[in-house]
């Protein structure tokens, strides 16, 4: 009798040990896969931002090579790129916009991008004109501007505390990048610094994936190594 009761308590020691071991093993299988998928978002995200610092580069490329095609003598589109000092007011207040500096007078706004009204968009144009030059610079003189400069991405009519109102709607993107190539506007760089700071980005974050990528390698052995 008293070798069967050691015999079974042998046994039921045994099993509580495996499954200590196996919860142990469980948990740290968990905590594996959760800072697996925290560094593969962060990834995610990088990869992202690559390809937006891509897009730019080639675009401020073409935009630049345009632009030294177009300031030839005589050439309409070169005099169109010099804003007179109301249009810079324009250009300055969607610079401010895209430095976060005046979001109340958004209609919208995310990450991505941000929507205004005509009406509040030419409100705060107006706060930089002295009254006395306050004159045609109305609405459709507004849409005349960026249409000019190809800044808006998209234009429509909403209802808007039961009014029809103009609503523009604006690529944060493209708007700075756009902003920087119009000679004048706040905040313009040099095409080679331009380049430059793009470029050195993208450096930093493909070194931030190949840290990533190390990381997740010797996690996933870990996790392979697990219960073996």
């Amino acid at each position: 009798m008293a070798d069967f009761l050691g015999k079974l308590k042998g046994k039921i020691n045994k099993g509580i040990s495996t499954v200590n071991i196996k919860s142990k093993e469980l948990i740290e299988k968990q905590k594996i896969k959760l800072q697996l998928s925290e560094l593969e978002a962060g990834k995610k995200n990088i990869l992202l931002e690559l390809g937006k610092l891509a897009y730019l580069m080639i675009e401020a490329s073409d935009a630049a090579s345009q632009i030294a095609i177009d300031e030839k003598p005589k050439s309409t589109k070169s005099r169109e790129l010099k804003p007179d000092k109301w249009e810079q007011a324009v250009l300055n207040v969607l610079a401010s916009i895209c430095d976060e500096k005046l979001d109340s007078i958004l209609f919208e706004n995310t990450d991505k991008e941000f929507k205004i009204t005509a009406k509040a968009l030419s409100a705060e144009v107006q706060k930089s004109i002295p009254k006395s030059e306050q004159k045609g610079q109305n609405l459709q003189w507004l849409g005349r501007v960026l249409g000019k400069f190809g800044i808006a991405t998209r234009k429509f009519s909403k209802r808007i505390n039961r009014e029809r109102e103009t609503v523009y709607e604006f690529d944060k993107q493209k708007t700075l990048s756009t902003l920087n190539l119009v000679k004048g506007s706040k905040g313009k760089t040099s095409k080679k610094d331009q380049s430059t700071a793009y470029r050195e980005q993208m450096i930093a974050n493909s070194n931030e994936i190949a840290k990533l990528d190390i990381k997740i390698t010797k996690l996933e052995e870990r996790l392979s190594q697990i219960g073996t």
